[in-house]
């Protein structure tokens, strides 16, 4: 074979061997160009939803912000129109709290000063109202509960030891309490912040008092903080009435918390106040003083928090003021929802 044989078959197995490495290359190049193009559309397709629910946070996080700034009432307004010249002379002072231990929280120790209690609480069966003019802290544990509802409400034991939730125990306990004894009820997450003793006593209306709820998109009032002036009112008879009809139910809002306290108001209404106008105290606590929108919730879920922050300051929300700002607040609500976890709520 002559060298120039041997030239041309080096040339043609390198025009070969190029062509092969261009096949090659340009076989890499179009596969990665379809897996990006995939990779790009899936990603996109998966962040679509993301970015719909951004967008509507956001709106609808911007137009409650701008509705409630417009719609909101001043605080010290409110108080100066809610404030009663005279403490109710049916006041029982009595303020009952619940928990696991005796200890007292942060929170509740705020009312321990305030209203000039005793750190040591009294509980159940040994209450005394005391002179009409002190205070009395009342301790309410699981088995005092129990130990109520045994002895004076024979007809919701069944419904209580049947609840799914130990909350709905917890719940259904503090209505009892007020329909038992009268007084204030707090959760352990609620701090007082009245000037004075008198300031808060003067806010407390004759009858029943519900707090205005800053949730308006599944409650109007809350339980946490409520109100009798007096023992055995007929709105705690509706309450144990309505839980006792929902005692399987496992939504916990509707068969013992706010959507249910909501249900038994329109009950109330039904039956005494239209066309009846001898019951009709069943009153409203206006939120700019006891219960403004809280900065967000603790012990709970991620989700549970942006539901509750985002719906809460959609229309019609109405302002409630500044949380913790301390202008005219009466009350404030730290928010340790640990109930939901209880409750199985994520």
């Amino acid at each position: 074979m002559t060298g120039f044989d041997m030239n041309l078959r080096q040339r043609n197995f390198r025009g070969v061997a190029s062509r092969a490495n261009m096949k090659l290359s340009s076989g890499f190049t179009y596969r990665n160009e379809v897996v990006q193009s995939r990779f790009g559309r899936s990603w996109k397709f998966f962040m679509k939803p993301f970015v719909a629910i951004a967008s509507i946070t956001i709106a609808v996080l911007g137009f409650g912000t701008i509705y409630s700034n417009v719609t909101s009432r001043d605080p010290c307004q409110v108080l100066a129109e809610s404030i009663s010249v005279n403490v109710s002379e049916n006041l029982h002072r009595l303020f009952h709290f619940q928990s696991k231990t005796r200890d007292l929280t942060h929170e509740t120790k705020t009312w321990v000063k305030l209203l000039a209690m005793s750190p040591v609480s009294q509980e159940f069966p040994n209450i005394s109202t005391g002179s009409s003019t002190t205070w009395t802290g009342v301790y309410w544990s699981d088995i005092s509960c129990r130990k109520l509802v045994e002895d004076h409400f024979p007809a919701f034991l069944q419904t209580y030891h049947s609840f799914p939730h130990t909350i709905q125990r917890v719940d259904s306990c503090r209505y009892l309490v007020l329909s038992m004894y009268g007084g204030v009820y707090a959760d352990t997450d609620i701090s007082i912040h009245a000037s004075s003793v008198n300031e808060f006593e003067r806010l407390i209306p004759d009858g029943v008092g519900l707090v205005e709820s800053p949730y308006r998109y599944n409650e109007i009032w809350q339980n946490s903080l409520m109100t009798a002036s007096s023992p055995g009112h007929v709105f705690w008879n509706i309450t144990i009435e309505i839980m006792i009809e929902r005692g399987t139910d496992r939504n916990v809002l509707s068969s013992t918390g706010p959507k249910m306290i909501g249900d038994a108001v329109e009950r109330f209404r039904y039956r005494y106040v239209n066309g009846n106008n001898e019951i009709n105290d069943v009153r409203t606590l206006p939120c700019e003083l006891f219960q403004r929108l809280p900065l967000g919730e603790w012990d709970t879920t991620f989700l549970n928090v942006l539901g509750r922050e985002v719906l809460a300051r959609a229309v019609p929300m109405q302002g409630c003021g500044r949380y913790g700002d301390g202008k005219c607040e009466i009350t404030r609500h730290v928010g340790k929802a640990s109930w939901t976890n209880d409750a199985g709520i994520k």
